[in-house]
């Protein structure tokens, strides 16, 4: 074997290393791209949380507010309301189902 043949074939096997811990790298942040932390709630449930905290403030708020915002505040209120009662049915589907 020459020196030549020898230098190639350990150029292939960095190479072939340096691919083989690139994959790993993108294994490792695949996994951590699928469900979400246990107690770790999602961008969607925050944003959900701070409407319905927001709503909260402007329907119980002892100001004298514009009647438009009020309605806006009722009407978001019942809408995130709906959204939960429907998100928990759907929950309670797919836990029936698996028994």
């Amino acid at each position: 074997m020459s020196v030549a043949s020898v230098t190639v074939s350990l150029g292939f096997l960095s190479d072939f290393k340096h691919i083989y811990y690139e994959n790993q790298k993108m294994k490792k942040n695949q996994d951590t791209v699928g469900l979400p932390e246990a107690g770790k709630p999602t961008i969607y449930e925050r944003i959900k949380e701070g409407l319905a905290v927001a709503s909260q403030l402007v329907i119980a708020s002892p100001l004298k507010l514009p009647p438009k915002v009020v309605a806006v505040a009722k009407y978001l209120a019942l809408a995130l309301g709906v959204l939960e009662a429907v998100e928990g049915a759907a929950k309670d589907g797919r836990e029936g189902d698996e028994e």
